[in-house]
């Protein structure tokens, strides 16, 4: 019997094929390409823009300064990532592209993220949509005309733009260049950072407290206390057993065909690691466990000589779990995914914003060898990129 979810997925294309043959005469295909242009929705960006330019034009301007920043993170955490790579630390690719892939559950492997369908494409939307409408209208209030607005489908990669008038483009001030172009990447790391920050106090912290003991050995540290399923361990020695939702998004990412069952798992066996590193077997502990401190003498792991143990299985405590089935990893995935978008597309690349911006600066003030730079820039760049994929197989 065909899986539900691989079945919905086949309706989804089949119906997107219908309307792409019905549509045909107005999409312009190229290979693999397909884009569809319109100059629908080029009115609500005009109306947009024109409430307020200069207030667009604010916008636009911070957005330059805070990508600036962002850009320079994002080629440090490139570096950083290189050299965890080339000393080995790292042995899997550690640049991945994210594909759709027709499951419920995540997948990962060398070099990509397989992210559920559905899901991959509500995130797709909520960093499309904002991103391109802002390029429309921070290009409106500085009056560059805008050409069209449109879709496009690279394979089953889908995407989105706004075509500005490139000739009015080309003539533009540099900082109107430069406010066009960072507004895109900006909207969607300030969308990644405020949701991140409003589920972690809105619903994170309320739902998520503490490890759930769902079982004990009896013969173990925790048994011989007279611990049992179902308390809560609180805290070790004063550290809250809590797990952040960024270090969840994380988590998330990393584990492949996470559920709400092995994610919550996951976190709890992150946690104890984290912790219980600190301390050698025979180290006493304080445990508040459900509200009672009790003091637990660390005993040694029975399969890891040297490693201290407590004697217990657990999970993350939550008040819904229901939560961790849909809710949670979606916006988990949309918040990461917006800040890595937005990172990546300001990275110093020719075929990126931020690559027009280093194109906009250098034609300004080195324009005998503007293409030069960028070709220089770009190559560093993408030598960087490579690396992080390919480093771990290389070994010299």
């Amino acid at each position: 019997m065909i899986d539900p979810y691989l079945l919905s997925v086949i309706i989804f294309f089949s119906f997107l094929a219908v309307l792409i043959y019905r549509d045909r005469k107005n999409i312009d295909f190229t290979y693999i390409l397909m884009m569809r242009r319109t100059k629908r929705f080029r009115n609500i960006l005009d109306r947009i823009a024109k409430k307020s330019p200069l207030f667009w034009k604010v916008i636009g301007t911070i957005a330059f300064f805070i990508c600036l920043l962002f850009m320079v993170e994002g080629i440090r955490l490139l570096l950083i990532t290189d050299y965890l790579v080339f000393t080995g630390v790292i042995k899997e690719p550690g640049v991945s592209i994210a594909i759709p892939f027709p499951s419920e559950h995540m997948i990962s492997g060398p070099g990509f993220i397989g992210v559920p369908f559905w899901f991959y494409i509500i995130i797709v939307a909520s960093i499309l949509i904002p991103h391109e409408s802002f390029h429309g209208i921070v290009a409106r209030a500085e009056k560059v005309k805008l050409k069209s607005v449109g879709l496009f489908l690279f394979a089953i990669l889908p995407g989105a733009f706004v075509e500005p008038d490139e000739k009015q483009f080309k003539k533009s001030k540099l900082m109107t260049k430069l406010r066009i172009l960072s507004v895109g990447s900006f909207i969607n790391i300030v969308i990644g950072l405020t949701l991140m920050f409003l589920i972690q106090n809105l619903l994170w912290a309320p739902n998520v407290n503490g490890l759930l003991i769902t079982s004990v050995n009896e013969t173990s540290p925790a048994g011989k206390l007279g611990l049992s399923s179902g308390m809560v361990l609180e805290s070790i020695d004063g550290k809250d057993m809590n797990i952040g939702f960024y270090d969840y998004s994380f988590l998330v990412l990393m584990v492949p065909k996470s559920n709400t069952e092995n994610i919550t798992k996951y976190i709890s066996l992150v946690l104890l690691r984290s912790v219980l590193r600190e301390y050698d077997p025979g180290d006493t502990v304080k445990l508040k466990i459900s509200g009672i401190n009790y003091d637990l003498k660390l005993g040694e792991h029975p399969e890891v000589e040297g490693y201290p143990y407590i004697g217990i299985t657990s999970q993350a405590n939550t008040k819904n779990v229901n939560f961790f089935l849909v809710l949670f990893p979606l916006l988990s995935m949309i918040s990461f995914f917006n800040i890595f978008v937005g990172i990546f597309n300001i990275l110093p690349l020719y075929i990126t914003d931020g690559g027009q911006i280093v194109k906009a600066i250098t034609e300004k003030y080195a324009k005998k060898r503007s293409k030069q730079i960028e070709i220089i820039i770009t190559s560093i760049i993408l030598f960087m990129i490579l690396y992080a994929i390919v480093g771990p197989y290389i070994r010299f």
